[in-house]
């Protein structure tokens, strides 16, 4: 994809203007040059807003303009009683694969009782073989599913870049995080598999519908209502899945910023103290409900196994009904035809006649050959029983109370450190602390409607087995219905296997991104101590973009290697790309602001390189040739840094618009100059706010 021109009208400071870019030179980078003020950012932002639009509110700190049009022509319609109307259009020109694109959005603005309001429609067009322009499609859901093909919203948090995007993507915050899933989503074809498993629905939705109508053409109304409720189940086992990945989702963000209040609060020197301890008892606590959890569950295992504690009644009923009987302790069956089997009696004495006669007597006398010798012996059992049960009942009761009392006790040492971060003279850590009760708050929420979703999908799971083995009864052996029933269960392998394909697709490009990212921070970074990592296993962290010293990485791993850290991981079962992450989050760094600005030129180029291997071989993915958009890259960058990031800005993309000003640029045009193809200069009319070009 290249970009040909974009063009202006009353478009906030660009009035009526159109700049070109030059994709025809073998050189690759559009060079806007401006002092600070004159419209760079504008224009940068202006290829979202042409595209699908764009909040000029989050825009507040650098604007007091939240809206598209011309300031002066907005302050005109405001304070004009007669104003009309007025339009502002952003006209975009691309080339995608041989095709020319024109994209335009126009917001008209009126005055209507004393108050402006605003419209928006978009327009997508195309040249056709014979040079021809279409009619313009004005559908708005149209035109961004046909743009979404060709250059989606995702990937423009992966290829548009001012100051501001550059340090939030560095960021320990769920924006971050879903900024970066956002933008690898779309570039590792995630979309695609969820495709795939909304026309497998759709496909199973219509097999329950040929199945209902069969039964009911037949008047078997069991079966019909059967069909109806498996179809209701699986409707609802589905949405309880979308719903707890929702929930994992949230679960993710909440700690990510649980995370961030308490690495913030580590930095500020009142709560620093108070912090560390926060973690180590937060640490405790983990474990003293670990350990709660499973002395409760011995209790509960004691106590379902008990039964001898309630069977005292029935001892006494049964032992009163056959007192008449006196059968020595441990005397059976078994025991006398032991004795039979001996030359000589237990007393010493041969086995007279006598003898054997009297002990084949009593055989039918004794447990368990005669049920009152049965219940007796069952009787005494029972004692002794209850009494070895009311021991270890005993034992789990104790170690369940005493979890539970170091439970509440960390936890009101924990309520204790929060109240003295509440009450702190410092406003900063009262409002972290404030924020932080929250967060809890609404994590406690969530992982209540965790535990709610799963019971009710277990019960539905449940339940849709009992009905589809009901369905079978009462549908008969019918064929069609048989034959159905079958390709819906091939669907569900189908389903299986796609998620299984999807888990093995994003774990594979995430390790190729990783690759790409490492080979770009080597490029780009002065610092070759130090390396950075993208997470992709723990749910926390995933999609974080950190840095680590690597001697701090070696140093560590080598501690777990000789302590058996490492091995006990690999036991649990971790794989040593997972064990490799968690070292890495042990030794994560912070960043400066010249480092972060690193840190993200390396993201969007690893994303760019990927996009844009060849994948001829692999038919799940598609290769993309996005642009490269970037606002002031050179700035906040020192030493060696700057040299790299100059000298290989070239080799991001295909096509660069690279916008700079004059101070930062000047200090690296002899490393960027030999690869620029086009030179645009903004200018400013201050008095009346309007940008022009030379």
């Amino acid at each position: 994809m290249k970009i040909n021109y974009i063009r202006y009208h009353n478009y906030r400071c660009f009035k009526d203007l159109t700049i070109k870019f030059d994709t025809t030179n073998t050189k690759n980078i559009s060079l806007v040059m401006g002092v600070n003020g004159s419209g760079k950012t504008e224009m940068l932002f202006s290829f979202q807003w042409v595209l699908y639009g764009f909040n000029f509110k989050s825009m507040r700190e650098k604007e007091e303009t939240p809206y598209s049009l011309n300031s002066a022509l907005h302050h005109k319609l405001e304070v004009e009683r007669h104003a009309n109307s007025v339009d502002c259009w952003v006209e975009l020109s691309f080339t995608n694969k041989g095709t020319e694109y024109f994209v335009k959005r126009t917001e008209t603005f009126m005055r209507l009782n004393d108050k402006v309001t605003s419209n928006e429609k978009v327009e997508l067009s195309h040249t056709e073989a014979n040079g021809a322009r279409t009619i313009p499609e004005t559908n708005k859901e149209i035109v961004e599913e046909l743009l979404s093909r060709i250059i989606p919203k995702s990937i423009l948090e992966g290829i548009t870049f001012d100051g501001e995007r550059m340090k939030k993507l560095n960021m320990v915050d769920d924006q971050s995080k879903t900024t970066i899933k956002n933008v690898i989503s779309l570039v590792t074809n995630e979309k695609l598999f969820e495709l795939c498993m909304g026309e497998i629905k759709d496909v199973k939705k219509d097999i329950h519908n040929d199945k209902k109508r069969i039964s009911r053409n037949t008047g078997n109304n069991s079966a019909e209502e059967l069909e109806k409720e498996i179809e209701e189940l699986e409707e609802g086992i589905e949405d309880a899945d979308i719903n707890l990945h929702g929930i994992e989702i949230n679960q993710g963000q909440v700690s990510g910023k649980l995370e961030e209040i308490s690495q913030r609060l580590s930095e500020l020197e009142d709560a620093k103290q108070l912090e560390q301890k926060r973690k180590g008892l937060e640490k405790d606590l983990d474990r003293a409900k670990r350990n709660f959890d499973k002395s409760t569950e011995t209790f509960y295992q004691r106590l379902s196994d008990g039964y001898a504690l309630v069977t005292d009644r029935l001892v006494i009923d049964v032992k009163n009904s056959i007192d008449n009987v006196d059968i020595p302790a441990g005397l059976t069956v078994e025991a006398v035809k032991s004795i039979l089997k001996r030359p000589k009696c237990i007393c010493g004495c041969d086995m007279s006649t006598d003898v054997i006669k009297h002990l084949e007597d009593m055989l039918s006398t004794l447990p368990p050959d005669n049920i009152s010798s049965t219940l007796l012996y069952m009787a005494k059992q029972f004692e002794g029983e209850k009494k070895r049960t009311g021991k270890l009942l005993k034992e789990a009761y104790d170690a369940m109370k005493k979890d539970e009392e170091e439970v509440a006790t960390i936890k009101a040492d924990l309520s204790e450190i929060s109240q003295s971060l509440v009450t702190n003279v410092s406003g900063i850590i009262r409002e972290l602390e404030a924020e932080r009760a929250r967060l809890l708050q609404q994590q406690g929420g969530l992982n209540k409607d965790e535990e709610r979703i799963t019971r009710e999908k277990e019960r539905k799971e449940k339940r849709l087995k009992e009905a589809k083995t009901e369905l079978e009864s009462a549908s008969g052996s019918q064929e069609v219905l048989k034959y159905l029933e079958e390709q819906l269960n091939v669907l569900d392998l189908y389903k299986a296997a796609i998620e299984k394909i999807g888990e093995r697709n994003s774990e594979l490009s995430l390790i190729s991104i990783n690759d790409y990212l490492t080979k770009a921070y080597s490029m780009l970074s002065e610092d070759k101590g130090r390396r950075i990592y993208l997470c992709q296993h723990t749910k926390k962290d995933k999609y974080r973009l950190v840095t680590y010293v690597k001697s701090k990485y070696d140093t560590l791993r080598t501690a777990w290697t000789n302590s058996g850290e490492l091995k006990t991981l690999q036991h649990e079962g971790l794989s040593e790309s997972e064990i490799h992450e968690k070292i890495i989050l042990k030794v994560v760094e912070g960043k400066s602001t010249g480092q972060s600005k690193v840190n993200s030129l390396a993201f969007a180029k690893a994303i760019l390189d990927y996009s844009n291997e060849d994948r001829t071989t692999d038919k799940l993915k598609v290769s993309h040739d996005y642009p490269f958009l970037i606002d002031s890259p050179f700035t906040e960058l020192s030493g060696k840094n700057l040299e790299n990031v100059a000298q290989y800005i070239h080799t991001f993309a295909s096509q660069i618009i690279l916008m700079a000003d004059d101070k930062s640029y000047g200090g690296v045009a002899a490393f960027v100059e030999p690869e620029v193809c086009s030179k645009t200069k903004l200018l400013k009319n201050e008095k009346e706010s309007i940008t022009y070009i030379i």
